[in-house]
């Protein structure tokens, strides 16, 4: 809801050249901005407020994760919401996080609701999976669209949710179908369905403020859709805890730059069609938690994947187009970076892994062809220790 709010805010003041109402209505918001708990509790502070509408729950869900021994059963959060909304269970009050505990918001204006499911719970002490077919999609609801989500669950390892800027896309109009976003499914997989990357143009009121494309993109990490229109890059961030040394990421693709037109491809760039012919993306990162980092954001590419807590990096060079099912081997760089793992930390879940794909390589800064399209299936990530 907050995006929306800003998109509309941002789109107005730029056709109407005016400045914000000071006899501002009530504030239509219902929003957690923040949960707040004792700074010792917590194994992080990095907490996604922005995760989709999750229709199993019947709500918007929120994970915090705290330290082990943390008694769950009397905790009382505080949060921060936008400006004039209440909330019930009240702020501050003891609850019982043995289970999800179910708030709701309501807005200033008192017309709007949000219900979210707080998840307090241990650091996960199993792996996520490590072969990923694109079979298992949910969709999503959001401002009239509904989009796909990917993930993806396996007997004895923690459920992995795909992030992608679906849900920023999903701003830019109402009626779109999952098929109509950047990132989707095709059933026309090597094996079953394959994940379906198609750079779109976001129309006029994408152009209307620099972003008239959104390439299509997955990655093992979280979107925050409050940021995004400030600071695309920030917005996207990369990582969850992985226990296992990463050798290689190893999978096929299929790859079809925009269409071409009488100038050549239809490149956007420097506000403006060109004739450059697109490409896609495909890496891998590891590297490690500390303090002040808990996950590296949209900023590493533009960094030539250099970062103090870099460990390894495994990135494709060879983008050609193809028809044909290809197979691609992504060796992990460890020499590059100069630093050895501590298998204690590694143990302790001190390591974030993540995966990248793109349509559009330099998509992050609305830079593409719409139409490259990028089909990825039989992805998988090669461990050092064979994972149990």
């Amino acid at each position: 809801m907050k995006l929306k709010n800003l998109f509309t805010c941002t789109v107005t003041g730029l056709l109407l050249c005016t400045s914000c109402i000071k006899d501002e209505a009530p504030n239509a918001e219902a929003d957690i901005l923040s949960c707040i708990l004792p700074a010792e509790m917590l194994t992080g502070t990095d907490i996604d407020y922005n995760r989709p509408y999750d229709k199993s729950l019947n709500a918007y869900p929120i994970y915090i994760e705290v330290n082990n021994g943390t008694d769950l059963t009397r905790l009382a959060p505080t949060f921060e919401l936008t400006e004039g909304a209440s909330i019930e269970p009240a702020s501050g009050s003891t609850q019982n996080f043995t289970n999800p505990v179910r708030y709701t918001v309501t807005s200033e204006d008192k017309n709007w609701h949000r219900t979210y499911a707080i998840n307090i719970h241990y650091p996960e002490t199993k792996s996520i999976p490590t072969v990923f077919n694109f079979e298992n999609v949910k969709t999503v609801p959001y401002n009239k669209n509904e989009y796909y989500v990917l993930y993806e669950a396996a007997s004895g390892y923690s459920t992995l949710t795909w992030s992608s800027g679906n849900q920023g896309f999903a701003l830019t109009g109402s009626g779109y179908a999952p098929n109509d976003f950047p990132t989707s499914i095709s059933p026309n997989g090597r094996t079953g369905n394959c994940l379906q990357l198609i750079t779109r143009e976001t129309g006029s009121l994408g152009t209307l403020v620099g972003m008239p494309i959104a390439a299509g993109n997955l990655f093992i990490g979280s979107f925050d859709i409050g940021s995004a229109m400030s600071d695309a890059l920030s917005a996207t961030k990369f990582g969850t805890t992985f226990y296992y040394e990463p050798i290689k990421l190893v999978g096929y693709y299929k790859y079809k730059a925009g269409p071409k037109y009488k100038a050549g491809p239809k490149f956007y760039e420097n506000g403006e069609y060109t004739n450059r012919k697109d490409v896609f993306n495909i890496y891998a990162l590891f590297y490690e938690k500390t303090k002040d980092v808990q996950m590296l954001d949209g900023h590493i590419t533009k960094n030539n994947y250099e970062h103090e807590n870099m460990v390894a990096a495994a990135v494709i060079t060879d983008t050609h187009e193809t028809s044909e099912w290809t197979r691609f081997e992504l060796e992990f760089d460890y020499e590059h970076y100069g630093k050895t793992i501590d298998p204690q930390k590694l143990a302790n879940g001190g390591y974030n892994v993540s995966i990248v794909l793109s349509a559009s390589k330099d998509g992050d800064v609305f830079q593409g062809a719409p139409g490259s399209t990028l089909l990825i299936d039989d992805l998988e990530l090669v461990c050092k220790q064979p994972l149990r």
